[in-house]
């Protein structure tokens, strides 16, 4: 019986660790670069993930033209920039690449 539960235990314990990996929410950080493309709002952050994102030692992610909450989006994350505001936010799940996107970020002061 208590091998039973340690298994299932083990199990619900590495499910939740691949979920957890899998969606990362940055550390705070400051925006400290940003700038318009043909896919949407890139942004550079003192936050880095070069497991996830592959260009600016990790630091580069986007938020997509084709979010359906765009303009909402890039409009605060640049007055968050602007502020010199910290913000935290959430990567969208199964990307490597050079500007992975998000789906969703927080302003902190």
């Amino acid at each position: 019986m208590k091998k039973i539960k340690k298994m299932v235990l083990l199990s619900i314990l590495l499910m939740f660790s691949t979920v957890v990996s899998a969606e990362p929410w940055s550390t705070l950080t400051n925006v400290i670069e940003v700038y318009p493309n043909t896919v949407g709002l890139v942004f550079v952050t003192s936050y880095a993930n070069t497991q996830i994102s592959t260009c600016d030692n990790g630091k580069r992610f986007s938020i997509s033209k084709d979010h359906p909450n765009y303009d909402v989006m890039a409009s605060a994350m640049l007055a968050a920039f602007m502020a010199d505001e910290k913000i935290v936010f959430h990567i969208e799940s199964g990307q490597n690449g050079c500007q992975p996107t998000i789906d969703r970020f927080r302003v902190l002061k």
